[in-house]
């Protein structure tokens, strides 16, 4: 069985423009400002996983396409990683 598909994003590209957030027709995205760039900026992050569907409608919206779906499994490895 294959892998549930949720976002990853790639902030050096990200404009923080939340395109993707009402992209999204769960709820499963929101804007952070956890320090990402000296600026505050608020990025995009996956609060509900459990929500997400991995339908990708949040990728296509992107204007800079600057996110990919990645199997959840290997999100939080990379959590893990980063703790």
């Amino acid at each position: 069985m294959a892998s549930k598909k949720v976002p990853s994003f790639e902030y050096a590209l990200c404009m923080a423009c939340g395109s993707c957030l009402p992209a999204c027709p769960f709820g499963c995205l929101s804007l952070s400002k956890q320090g990402l760039d000296r600026y505050r900026t608020a990025f995009p992050r996956l609060d509900r996983p459990e929500s997400c569907t991995g339908c990708a409608l949040c990728a296509k919206a992107c204007p800079v396409d600057c996110i990919g779906l990645v199997a959840a499994s290997d999100l939080v490895e990379r959590k893990k990683e980063n703790s």
